[in-house]
């Protein structure tokens, strides 16, 4: 028989294991294993959370400048580059850091995570709405 804890060899008849003293057998109390937060998915919380805020701030600015000072084409690729790329990578890490830590009473990385899958769907919309009015326009053809 080997001891469940440590994993020691011990005697048949052995009710405590003399290494590690954990009780041996059906009588030995389990702990209950919670799911922890781990680190990891705090950190891609954290940057998902960086990525919705440039996102966001960028989707605001460029968003700005493409309405009212017309619609060029290098200011559409950077308005893509620099709202719809990091906007769309912050919803995709902060929905699978929200996955990974449900269950967990890590309360900072569900808030931001949250947080972040929010101001990155109002950056993507808003980028969504100047493309569409630029689109109708008869200034963009």
């Amino acid at each position: 028989m080997f001891c469940s804890h440590c994993g020691k060899e011990l005697a048949d008849d052995a009710f405590m294991c003399p290494n590690c003293g954990s009780p041996v057998g059906k009588s030995a109390p389990r702990k209950k294993s919670e799911p922890v937060a781990d680190a990891k998915e705090t950190g891609i919380a954290v940057i998902g959370f960086i990525l919705a805020m440039f996102s966001f701030v960028t989707g605001i600015i460029f968003g700005a400048f493409f309405l009212c000072f017309g619609s060029s084409v290098v200011l559409l690729y950077i308005l893509g580059a620099f709202t719809i790329l990091p906007g769309i990578a912050a919803i995709c890490l902060s929905a699978y850091a929200r996955v990974q830590i449900r269950g967990t009473e890590n309360a900072l990385a569900k808030n931001l995570s949250i947080t972040a899958i929010v101001f990155s769907s109002i950056a993507l919309f808003f980028v969504f709405v100047i493309m569409c009015v630029c689109a109708t326009t008869i200034e963009y053809y």
